[in-house]
């Protein structure tokens, strides 16, 4: 399954001028056990109190822009998806600077959670 996610391809300053340039690029969810594995090796303290997909459904349904709640999320996401890069690196892909960008980050993962849960129930 595939879930489309919009990552800053570059932001930097020009002649004092700040360049920013998106990409909406499409990634692969991988809703195995691997989600879970990758849950338990990367947020390893997380993992002893609840499982990725308890936490998934309990922070699915908070609403707000405030970064710890996105950040949140996109533990989530980031164990959803088959990637190299450290949470630290995956989170620098992400502006949190400019409310527009957020609002449509926001939407996006919603719709990830919505994708992943219906992949997941489809399973069942």
């Amino acid at each position: 399954m595939k879930i489309i996610m919009p990552f800053i391809k570059r932001d930097e300053l020009v002649d004092g001028k700040r360049i920013i340039e998106e990409e909406e690029r499409a990634v692969d969810v991988d809703n195995t056990m691997m989600a879970q594995m990758r849950w338990e090796a990367k947020f390893p303290e997380m993992a002893k109190r609840e499982n990725i997909v308890d936490y998934a459904m309990r922070i699915k349904t908070i609403e707000g822009e405030e970064p710890p709640i996105v950040i949140s999320k996109l533990k989530v996401l980031y164990c959803f998806l088959d990637i190299q890069e450290s949470f630290l690196q995956f989170l620098k892909l992400f502006d949190f600077s400019r409310g527009e960008y957020v609002n449509r980050l926001i939407d996006c993962l919603k719709r990830a959670f919505e994708e992943i849960f219906a992949a997941a129930t489809e399973k069942n």
